[in-house]
């Protein structure tokens, strides 16, 4: 009888390890995902989300998208000016910015409102539901922002690009090509770390 007490106590011992081994993990691998969710955050970061959620709702166009282009445009820089002359956070030409005021036929602003946030934003996202209504994929759509509507029109005119002329096939910049690499890894870590 003190034996089969003994080896019950043993047991007990043993079940109680393992309960304190399988917590221990699991709060270790907790711990693991807040600190990856974390530095996944500060790297993915959520900036003028009033104005990215105001302006995808008003264009439907998806908050992921336009966070992931602002990201790959200027990574959150307000005064990101590029060489070529893009201006601000999504980064926009100065005469597509006209182009834009013209097609909404709204008054003209000069191109420094560019580098408002707000403005900046709104001009950005009506690009990119100009661009939703004209091409069939995101593929294009990322591409026409980076690479202009013209161009990505050619692209889909040429067979050795698109077999169907609606969608591509192949992105004969490898500039834009990595960029649209860029801007859908950036949509899809933005969607899974605070839109599902």
């Amino acid at each position: 009888m003190a034996e089969e007490l003994r080896e019950a106590e043993i047991m007990n011992l043993k079940c109680k390890n393992m309960l304190e081994y399988a917590l221990a993990v699991v709060f270790a691998f907790y711990l693991l995902y807040c600190g990856y969710t974390f530095f996944l955050k500060k790297a993915y970061p959520v900036r003028y989300y009033d104005y990215v959620s105001e302006n995808s709702e008003k264009f439907n166009v998806e908050k992921e998208l336009i966070l992931a282009i602002i990201k790959s445009e200027s990574n959150f820089r307000q005064d990101a000016e590029s060489k070529a002359g893009a201006i601000g956070l999504m980064q926009i030409m100065p005469d597509t910015f006209e182009w834009l005021q013209a097609h909404k036929l709204v008054t003209l602003m000069d191109v420094g409102h560019l580098k408002d946030p707000k403005t900046n934003i709104k001009y950005g996202v009506y690009l990119l539901s100009i661009l939703q209504k004209r091409y069939n994929t995101i593929i294009e759509v990322v591409c026409a922002y980076n690479a202009g509507i013209g161009t990505v029109d050619r692209w889909l005119r040429d067979e050795q690009y698109s077999d169907d002329g609606k969608t591509l096939k192949k992105i004969p910049f490898p500039d834009t090509s990595v960029y649209l690499e860029n801007v859908i890894e950036s949509c899809r870590v933005y969607k899974n770390l605070y839109f599902n």
